[in-house]
């Protein structure tokens, strides 16, 4: 097999890791490996990496601490977290501080980590990188240019909270029904989305997956009082959500991470190209089709926004979710 022009660095405690990592990536790509967080961010300062492995149980300094790291020395550098065990405070802070492209569980699949590197070097090797943005201040207001926020919370408060935040410069739309937030997305240009993990009995991180496979430009910023690895795992890898705030949500925080995904929004849509960086897994099957089913499941008489508008709850809810994803 042919060797790509890729330099792939491996970083775990665990000598036998590396090894085995090393053996299974050095028929395709250029492989280096570390066995500590120092000894990689010093690789990382000699070499211009494409993609950097990291484990996250180490000593001294976690994946997620060395990811980050990596983030500021060399930002076009493809970053994935690899890990044998669920700890959610590390989750967590692989998205928010170290922005991961994949998420990968030991023991991985032999037959597909060589080909999500594979392609996390041609992105790193033909996309361009966002530039670095200045820090943002909790004092400080938040600039927008009349771009829309979409909330979608079973607790009205949270819609509430961020239309005071932003004021005047964005508009903020707010439902509690996925139906409602279909019409929106619809009638709408919608910058940042802001959702509840579950919206009444639904599961509402299916809208944002879907969402992100089609609509990459869409910011999303996920709410939770409560959740589990698998869940935000899974939003890393099919739905690169920007953004994985627990609540309670402190008001200085929300307002920092509100500024942050609409500045991330107009990042994306200046220059399309940087949507590539957040390419998703591809969703599952007739994943549309079955969010379909329990939305109207859960409200098969609601007269909802989107009914009003097209008539018919049943079926304007199924077009509605098609002219979305451009099916049908």
């Amino acid at each position: 097999m042919t060797r790509l022009a890729g330099k792939v660095l491996c970083v775990d405690d665990e000598p036998g890791i590396v090894r085995s990592l090393q053996w299974l990536l050095q028929k395709q790509f250029e492989v280096f490996t570390a066995t500590s967080g120092a000894e990689a961010l010093e690789l990382v300062k000699q070499h211009d990496f494409d993609v950097v492995i990291s484990d996250q149980r180490m000593p001294t300094m976690t994946g997620v601490e060395v990811l980050r790291e990596v983030r500021k020395l060399s930002p076009r550098t493809m970053r994935i977290l690899l890990t044998g065990y669920s700890d959610m405070q590390a989750i967590v802070r692989s998205v928010n501080e170290s922005e991961v492209f994949r998420f990968i569980n030991k023991p991985w699949n032999i037959a597909e980590l060589p080909k999500v590197v594979a392609q996390a070097i041609t992105i790193a090797k033909t996309q361009p990188v966002e530039a670095a943005a200045p820090e943002i201040s909790e004092d400080a207001p938040i600039i927008a240019n009349g771009e829309r926020i979409l909330v979608i919370d079973d607790d009205p408060e949270m819609g509430r909270a961020v239309s005071d935040l932003v004021g005047n410069n964005a508009k903020v739309s707010y439902t509690r029904n996925l139906a409602d937030a279909v019409g929106i997305l619809n009638s709408e240009q919608v910058s940042v989305i802001v959702s509840e993990t579950r919206v009444g009995t639904i599961d509402a991180t299916r809208l944002v997956r879907l969402m992100k496979s089609r609509h990459p430009e869409i910011v999303t910023v996920m709410l939770t009082a409560e959740s589990d690895a698998d869940t935000i795992t899974t939003l890393i890898n099919q739905g690169q959500i920007y953004r994985f705030v627990p609540k309670p949500i402190r008001t200085g925080y929300l307002k920092l991470v509100l500024q942050s995904a609409l500045r991330k929004h107009n990042a994306l849509t200046s220059d399309p190209a940087l949507t590539f960086r957040h390419t998703v897994e591809a969703t599952s099957a007739g994943a549309m089709e079955a969010l379909i089913a329990d939305v109207q499941q859960a409200a098969p008489h609601a007269e909802t926004a989107a009914a009003a508008k097209s008539g018919g709850f049943m079926a304007s809810l199924g077009a509605g979710f098609r002219r979305l994803f451009g099916a049908g």
